[in-house]
């Protein structure tokens, strides 16, 4: 396994950025799969792989996993700030795809995330379905408007959302993964294949409920899994296998 730390400029966030990427070039052939996996609000890129197993899982699947930095954006155009989502879904793909020898066929791409990577990872899936084989959101911000109006927040907190999505927080359908996945669904017919985890004592586990039964009720190949836990990385930890056994085996059942 390698594992890479890049450090480029970006036109698009125009400033230096880093990508950390994991992948099996010792396995003798050119890796199969590629795994967008992004981070939380607390994060940066290297954290998925400094406090988990990703890298076995890289190994095991002949998959390279991209992690790139994206800050506290919520993987958003801000309206005060960088253009991240485009940065995302754009920029990276091309900039990953010259210097490595990735599979870009959506057949073999991936997109992943924990928290508000989770809401991220939705977001890509729904906003491209053409360009992803499936997204799993762990722990995700599943419903953004619940998030932004969350009486719990810290007041620095509420200043980033209002950078994010405006002074007035009014979020856009292009932000809103209901009204992205209705569109969708009207305009196609279909969605990537998904799965959603969350613990049982995870502060976002209401809204992963609520999201889960709306996605039910749409047809789609939805999959959602909840076991004891909280917002933390053991919980992170143990449901990555569940992750990439649904992404390259499809063996998630739901529990």
């Amino acid at each position: 396994m390698a594992h890479i730390t890049i450090e480029t400029g970006s036109p698009t966030l125009c400033m230096t950025t880093s990508i950390h990427v994991v992948s099996p070039v010792d396995s003798g052939k050119p890796p199969e799969n590629t795994l967008y996996l992004l981070h939380g609000a607390g994060d940066n890129a290297s954290t998925w792989q400094r406090l988990t197993t990703v890298e076995l899982y890289a190994h095991k699947y002949n998959c390279t996993v991209i992690m790139p930095e994206a800050n506290r954006s919520y993987y958003t155009d801000m309206t005060y700030g960088l253009n991240y989502f485009y940065y995302i879904t754009k920029e990276l793909p091309e900039f990953c795809s010259r210097l490595f020898q990735l599979n870009t066929d959506p057949s073999r791409t991936f997109v992943a995330g924990l928290s508000m990577g989770g809401y991220g990872a939705l977001k890509c899936a729904f906003t491209y379905p053409g360009r992803y084989a499936k997204a799993v959101s762990l722990s995700g911000v599943t419903d953004i408007r619940q998030r932004i109006h969350d009486m719990d927040m810290p007041p620095g907190m509420l200043k980033e959302m209002q950078a994010v999505f405006g002074p007035e927080l009014e979020i856009q359908p292009s932000q809103d993964l209901y009204a992205l996945a209705r569109q969708r669904l009207e305009e196609t017919g279909k969605l990537p294949p998904i799965l959603c985890c969350c613990g049982t004592e995870d502060p976002f586990i209401g809204m992963n409920r609520e999201f889960a039964a709306y996605m039910r009720q749409t047809g789609s190949d939805f999959r959602y899994v909840e076991g004891p836990g909280a917002h933390e990385w053991r919980f992170w930890e143990e449901h990555l296998e569940t992750a990439f056994d649904f992404l390259f085996n499809d063996k998630t059942q739901e529990e």
